[in-house]
């Protein structure tokens, strides 16, 4: 099946931000042999989309084709103490069917935003867990079509995947224990209240700008840096939580430079230079 491409989309609605360019061409890929048989042809540039909730795109857009995954990338199965899930299942939908299977390891997913194929390309977490944490097996395919299988995570850290130029197609995740429903659900409350009380909510944010170093949180940084609650030209870093960029009404453009500023504050109160887990992606 040849994918239909639609030239000159929109792509700022795809993303928790709001805001970016258009993308040369755009497609839904419902399964992964058009996946496949898509990446043997072309002779674009591809990027894929996930659920857009860590990324930032650019005024000018994206070059060449962006895609997202369908319907046929949104599986989960239970198998024992597995889940086999699709790249395009989002990560809350699987704690919840963990939850349902009464297996614990999977809590620390609920709340965070955006897919399972977005969340391995950057090792996602939250409350001292990692997805690597959990991880069995990873399948993908690269951008010639060929299929990959991936089992050793010992490389992957915080933040960290050292697999390059490949397209999740989806993973085996393995629960750390069996456990009680009303265990479960114990757990999973205590984080939300702890992320509801902690950071910003009903706002257009990306989650976490910066990531934490070794030594102090980019929160603790920022906020010493006195960027807690710092305003300009549409966008905030957060009054609730120092790490938190918020869009009121900003490009993407304006976004990315307010970021660099906060970086280069942070860099010269505090002589640490904050990495950024936003993802910048497109043209200026």
């Amino acid at each position: 099946m040849t994918l239909s491409l639609i030239p000159d989309y929109e792509l700022a609605k795809h993303t928790w931000l709001g805001v970016g360019g258009k993308a040369d061409f755009f497609a839904i890929v419902e399964t992964l042999e058009d996946l496949k048989d898509f990446l043997k042809q072309n002779k674009l540039p591809v990027m894929i989309l996930g659920g857009g909730s860590n990324v930032l795109i650019r005024d000018g857009g994206i070059e060449g084709v962006v895609l997202k995954l369908g319907k046929g990338f949104q599986d989960i199965q239970v198998k024992d103490d597995l889940l086999v899930c699709g790249a395009g299942v989002r990560l809350s939908q699987i704690a919840q069917t963990a939850l349902q299977n009464n297996l614990t390891g999977f809590e620390f997913l609920s709340d965070i935003p955006g897919t399972l194929g977005g969340g391995l390309s950057s090792n996602a977490g939250a409350f001292g867990q990692s997805l690597s944490d959990i991880l069995v097996k990873i399948n993908a395919v690269d951008y010639k079509g060929q299929e990959k299988q991936f089992t050793d995570f010992s490389d992957w850290s915080y933040r960290h995947n050292p697999l390059k130029d490949l397209i999740f197609t989806g993973a085996i995740l393995r629960a750390t224990a069996l456990s009680s429903q009303d265990e479960i659900k114990s757990k999973m409350t205590d984080y939300h209240i702890r992320r509801k009380t902690t950071q910003p909510q009903g706002v257009r944010t990306a989650g976490s700008t910066f990531k934490n170093t070794k030594e102090k949180s980019a929160g603790f940084l920022l906020e010493n840096s006195g960027l807690k609650g710092y305003k300009e030209n549409g966008a905030e870093m957060s009054a609730k939580h120092a790490n938190f960029l918020i869009n009121h009404h900003a490009t993407g453009n304006q976004l990315e430079d307010f970021v660099l500023k906060m970086q280069k504050i942070v860099f010269e109160k505090q002589g640490i230079l904050l990495e950024m887990e936003i993802k910048c992606l497109g043209k200026r």
